[in-house]
């Protein structure tokens, strides 16, 4: 199985959203996003920017370098259970680090990935949430109660 960058990142503010009990709607209003745009960040359809990563961890009250160690935290744990792990920078997939193992797997690239790597299938949505939901339920929480000081259920 794979994923991306992008949906494991996108999965993981989509946690911390329903956490802090946020809609969509109300994220993507405050980054001047529509909903639809916003939805296929939290799918890893959609790439954001620094500046939106900023301003979605600031709307999330956390911040955005939280966020990053816990989305490598998830790709890292993804791996270790022999995942591929794989980026899409501009719409053209790579080849990331050899040691990692990781290919792209943007929504350009996964029909030529599949045809390369026979029946390797992108993990996204419901299964990829099942698996880091499991995988990083307890960080999560450590990190954003530590990152407020205070339990993330509160805020």
């Amino acid at each position: 199985m794979a994923t991306t960058s992008n949906a494991v990142l996108g999965h993981l503010l989509a946690l911390i959203r329903r956490r802090r009990d946020l809609t969509q709607a109300q994220v993507a209003e405050s980054l001047g996003l529509a909903g639809s745009t916003w939805s296929r960040v939290e799918k890893g359809e959609t790439a954001i920017t620094v500046e939106q990563l900023r301003a979605v961890a600031a709307k999330l009250n956390v911040s955005a370098t939280v966020v990053l160690g816990l989305a490598e935290q998830a790709e890292n744990a993804l791996r270790r259970s022999g995942f591929v792990v794989g980026f899409d920078i501009g719409g053209k997939a790579g080849l990331g680090q050899a040691a990692a193992g990781s290919v792209g797997m943007g929504a350009v690239s996964k029909a030529a990935a599949l045809g390369v790597f026979g029946a390797m299938l992108p993990l996204v949505g419901t299964a990829l949430g099942a698996f880091l939901g499991n995988t990083l339920g307890q960080a999560l929480e450590k990190a954003l109660a530590e990152n407020l000081g205070s339990s993330p259920a509160a805020h």
